[in-house]
């Protein structure tokens, strides 16, 4: 057993007698710390933060993992759709030396299955064999490709309400 010296413990029992007197508590956390600032040269410095902001229903949406799941259904499975396209392309330009990027949307409903694509940004080039754009090609035969294919996918696990996704994609040797 470890022994305590006199002096310290007449200190320890002596310390709750003695208290803290004049010590007054200072509420540092008040609400509203800027009043007393507001007829100083800072007052055209102060912001104040609304704390609660209200805001519309925003409906239900999808889980995290869902979602997640969508995209790597795409990258990994649905992907080679948007290469076949475009290999059909390079067949009718006569062209090993293409690529292009684009953006789609399309809806996938709660049983999975995904309809209504639509391409809204998408650009085709050429390109010499080093990878430098040659020219512009019009996509409309690529375009109708991506909406064709994507009316075929499904996707396991399908979302819990009606999703629409958006699709960022590049397909060609340059990327």
């Amino acid at each position: 057993m470890t022994q305590i010296h006199p002096l310290s413990l007449a200190l320890l029992l002596a310390l709750p007698t003695f208290g803290f007197v004049g010590c007054k508590k200072v509420d540092t956390d008040h609400p509203d710390v800027a009043s007393g600032h507001r007829k100083n040269k800072y007052h055209s410095d102060i912001v104040t933060g609304t704390y609660r902001d209200d805001h519309d229903d925003q409906g239900k949406g999808i889980m995290p993992n869902t979602l997640r799941s969508i995209e790597d259904t795409i990258n990994n499975v649905y992907e080679k759709d948007f290469e076949r396209c475009l290999e059909d392309e390079m067949s009718i330009a006569d062209t090993r030396f293409m690529r292009s990027a684009f953006s789609v949307e399309f809806k996938i409903d709660t049983s999975g299955k995904s309809s209504n694509a639509t391409v809204i940004n998408i650009w085709l080039k050429t390109q010499n064999a080093k990878g430098s754009n040659i020219a512009e090609v019009p996509a409309d035969n690529l375009k109708a490709c991506i909406a064709a294919a994507i009316s075929e996918w499904v996707f396991d696990p399908p979302p819990e309400v009606d999703h629409v996704h958006t699709y960022k994609g590049q397909v060609g040797e340059a990327f």
